[in-house]
């Protein structure tokens, strides 16, 4: 039987309001963007949506781990501040952006770059300044070397020791989806619609931009070959650092700790972005996990993709043994290969959501139509330039 896609109408609406947008409706919903009711999100308002960012200094989009134009590097990148085209925010400068390495699979930093920001001149540009922590203090953050600098003006290339490259500043956003053609399919919010009612496929994320940072190290700087990536952001509330965000692999937040298996959803996404992934099969009571496995063994059958198209879920066994995978929220890499996300590494035009479709529907859901983005550069720092 051929599985159906996301251009099939009438599975697009739900698959992609569930999968897609985790159950709420929220503005840039996609790889992690304003996954959270503490991060943010949007309103209802007459004839459309009222978008707002609380908290989107802090907010992390997406992660990325994979080689550099030299495939004895590797770069790690995260992204910030979903759609600040329309939000006009900066980087925060009570905020620590960190990108976490683990080289010895505990699910624990050994390895830690974390970026810190000035308050914006005039021009809204910001120094920043980057610090390298290892060992015990890549947890804790007490001590550290100052590894880099610069500003987000002009290109954001700042300094680093040895042969580092280190950028900072405003980049086209490069997660794509098509966000906007569900919303108008699916809750009659603008006129957009879906590839299959059109005859386009709409990349909500094309025009948008989003705050970046990346650096790019020899891999024998990185320590391990096999190693595990995740992003942290935490912000100074005066007395004490306090966790806000964390992610690895993309939407794990997003897809799985929803309304559909957790009646205290918003609650359990908070908490989920302010546990270490050390802690996170067990964490209350094994929430996340349990959460994992309730999705993939019902999607099928609460989408309807189980009677039109039979399309079976997973089996208890199955889902746990998949949900052991997804937990920790760790992106797993071997430095020394191509990265092939979201299971080894993750570049920037790996098609996240086409995979996570086709994992959490059993292989039932495969597209939603869009195309990676054309904008991506060949050389440091990747990211396309911004609009």
């Amino acid at each position: 039987m051929q599985r159906p896609s996301l251009r099939n109408g009438a599975l697009v609406g739900a698959a992609a309001l569930t999968l897609a947008l985790g159950g709420a409706p929220l503005l840039v919903t996609g790889a992690d963007h304003l996954d959270a009711p503490a991060l943010g999100g949007l309103t209802n308002a007459a004839g459309g949506i009222d978008p707002h960012s609380e908290h989107g200094d802090r907010d992390i989009n997406d992660v990325y781990v994979f080689q550099g134009g030299n495939a004895s590097r590797t770069v790690l990148a995260m992204t910030t501040n979903p759609a600040i085209n329309l939000f006009n925010t900066t980087f925060g400068n009570n905020v620590r952006y960190a990108i976490n390495v683990d080289r010895d699979g505990d699910a624990r930093a050994d390895l830690a770059y974390v970026w810190r920001f000035g308050a914006p001149n005039g021009a809204g540009a910001q120094s920043y300044s980057v610090t390298r922590y290892t060992g015990t203090n890549a947890k804790s953050f007490k001590q550290g070397v100052a590894w880099a600098s610069g500003s987000t003006a002009g290109s954001g290339m700042g300094s680093g020791r040895g042969a580092t490259k280190v950028f900072a500043g405003v980049r086209s956003d490069p997660f794509f989806f098509d966000l906007t053609g569900f919303l108008g399919t699916v809750l009659h919010i603008g006129t957009d619609q879906f590839k299959v009612l059109d005859g386009n496929a709409h990349d909500f994320f094309t025009p948008l931009n989003t705050n970046a940072v990346v650096i790019e190290v020899p891999d024998d700087a990185i320590g391990a070959t096999n190693i595990g990536v995740w992003g942290t952001t935490s912000y100074w509330d005066g007395s004490s650092w306090v966790a806000a965000d964390q992610m690895g692999r993309p939407a794990i937040n997003t897809v799985f700790n929803t309304k559909l298996v957790d009646a205290s959803s918003g609650q359990t996404k908070n908490r989920f972005n302010t546990t270490p992934p050390s802690q996170q099969r067990t964490a209350f009571g094994g929430l996340f996990r349990t959460n994992v496995i309730t999705t993939l063994t019902n999607i099928n059958a609460v989408l309807g993709t189980k009677a039109a198209f039979g399309c079976n879920d997973y089996d208890a066994a199955t889902a746990g043994a998949i949900a052991d995978i997804l937990l920790p929220d760790v992106i797993t890499y071997d430095v020394t290969t191509a990265a092939a996300g979201p299971l080894n590494g993750r570049a920037l035009s790996d098609d996240v959501i086409d995979a996570e479709l086709g994992l959490t529907t059993n292989g039932c859901v495969t597209s939603d139509g869009v195309p990676a983005h054309t904008d991506y550069l060949s050389s440091f720092p990747y990211l396309g330039v911004p609009h």
